[in-house]
């Protein structure tokens, strides 16, 4: 029996310092029935020529030339054009390890009510590798079944990301990224669990770390918009499109989460009374004027999370001083 084409669509704009590694851990894949897109969205570094040089060197390699229209923009244009059984994406300052396609197309291919195979996270920052999430360290293989990835995928019990996943080709037949948007995973998350429900498939998340996910201060991580704001954007976004009750109950529950770590975060993180200007915090914490606290914490929470709540919602200059005397006494 033949092995299934994997068609491996690459988004690439402005990492000329990283994208031959990147390729490189593709190319050497134990898995070689690949189908590597190469989507080049109008970088204007060396990265066209990078993607034109590597064509040449493999002809599994496809090279897309396509003016700017950022990542969603990107995928769904490697999308069209791929050709394979199966579909897996990958960022282009990310690395893999070489049995990764190996790994995925066993799990996919485990059973016919499977549709989506997933493997885990390293984390790498300062050149140090770490577990990306301890909450999805499963320790075992665990198959999700189609009517609770949606929900876990929402409350990140399960990581949401479209880039550590393999999928069926005819599973995203009607899934694309919502062009315009930041944080588009969450997005590609919800619309493709309306088709996981449809098609009744099921996800194996596989115990296997294999993808290597690079932190960079230039990337959408660190923008000027904190990365919390497209995110609890796409969640009210989400709500109002569910048709799902228990589904919009886990929204809301992860939103008025994301509002109290955000809205903490901007006091703890910069502890100054600017902060408490700033027009994000003050859209924020409005909102969560109007949240009760058994809405934004698992069971009773902790003490911290108690007391950062309260004088968040009725003090928080008592926060912002509160941090700055503690920050004195760890520097004497």
């Amino acid at each position: 029996m033949d092995n299934g084409l994997i068609s491996v669509i690459v988004p690439v704009f402005k990492v000329e310092k990283y994208l031959n590694e990147c390729v490189q851990s593709l190319i050497d894949q134990t898995y070689s029935d690949l189908e590597i897109i190469l989507v080049d969205d109008g970088s204007p570094d060396d990265c066209p020529l990078m993607c034109d040089s590597w064509a040449q060197k493999d002809s599994r390699i496809r090279v897309i030339h396509k003016t700017n229209g950022g990542l969603s923009s990107a995928r769904n244009k490697g999308l069209e054009a791929a050709t394979g059984d199966y579909i897996s994406f990958v960022d282009s300052d990310d690395y893999f390890d070489k049995r990764m396609y190996e790994k995925l197309y066993e799990g996919i291919t485990r059973s016919p009510s499977i549709g989506i195979s997933a493997i885990k996270f390293y984390k790498l920052e300062d050149d140090k590798v770490s577990i990306y999430n301890p909450n999805w360290d499963t320790k075992k293989d665990v198959l999700i079944k189609a009517e609770e990835f949606g929900i876990l995928a929402m409350k990140q019990v399960i990581c949401h990301a479209a880039t550590n996943k393999l999928y069926r080709r005819d599973l995203l037949a009607n899934v694309r990224f919502r062009e315009g948007r930041l944080n588009e995973d969450t997005l590609f998350a919800f619309d493709l669990s309306k088709e996981v429900v449809k098609m009744n498939v099921d996800m194996w998340d596989l115990d296997f770390y294999a993808y290597y996910y690079r932190m960079r201060q230039d990337s959408i991580c660190h923008a000027e918009i904190p990365i919390e704001i497209p995110y609890m954007e796409n969640l009210q976004i989400m709500f109002h499109e569910s048709d799902n009750k228990m589904e919009k109950s886990a929204i809301l529950r992860v939103y008025y989460s994301t509002v109290f770590m955000f809205c903490r975060k901007m006091l703890t993180e910069n502890p100054t009374r600017d902060t408490i200007k700033n027009v994000f915090f003050k859209k924020y914490r409005i909102i969560l004027q109007e949240i009760r606290y058994v809405d934004v914490v698992d069971g009773y929470g902790s003490i911290n999370d108690f007391i950062s709540y309260h004088l968040l919602k009725y003090s928080p200059l008592l926060l912002v001083l509160g941090h700055r005397f503690f920050r004195f006494f760890l520097r004497r």
